[in-house]
């Protein structure tokens, strides 16, 4: 059985899609956080450790350019991406994170996804940190790790790395 069919359970009659953690034998890590506070550059720091990096933003707009035109998009690009992903959330609780899930090949131990919401929380099969800016960062997220971007981008990008390291 490959990894794509063990991973994930789709359990029909709660309506809820659930990844099945006892074998799944990856890290995934998720950045959430404010626009600007360095989630794309921390992704990119652990790419450069040899983390696999995946977008959860780029599965929901491939299903998007399915179901509308460019012209569209391009005039309603935030307000139909936004429902677009609380629709599929609506199907399956963490709908586009098990289709993105899904789509890693499987040779690919270590992930990052740096555009994860908490729409996409399901249990515990991603390990969650919230990117904190100061002057960014609008909400603090309860029972949400933290990692502090409060200097240079080279401090920054060793912080991310070290975790990386550690994981």
């Amino acid at each position: 059985m490959s990894y794509k069919s063990k991973a994930i359970a789709i359990h029909h009659s709660t309506k809820e899609c659930v990844v099945n953690c006892d074998k799944f034998h990856k890290i995934i890590i998720g950045f959430l956080g404010d626009s600007g506070v360095g989630k794309t550059t921390a992704a990119n720091a652990l790419v450069s450790e040899g983390f696999y990096r995946v977008s959860i933003a780029e599965k929901v707009l491939e299903f998007t350019q399915r179901l509308f035109s460019e012209e569209e998009i391009a005039e309603n690009k935030d307000k139909i991406f936004e429902k677009m992903r609380q629709r599929g959330n609506r199907v399956h609780k963490g709908y586009w994170l098990n289709l993105t899930l899904v789509s890693i090949p499987d040779d690919k131990d270590k992930i990052v996804l740096d555009d994860f919401t908490t729409s996409d929380l399901l249990g515990d099969v991603v390990k969650v940190y919230q990117i904190d800016r100061p002057n960014f960062t609008k909400n603090k997220l309860p029972n949400i790790e933290s990692i502090i971007n409060d200097s240079t981008l080279n401090s920054f990008t060793e912080k991310i790395k070290i975790l990386g390291k550690k994981l």
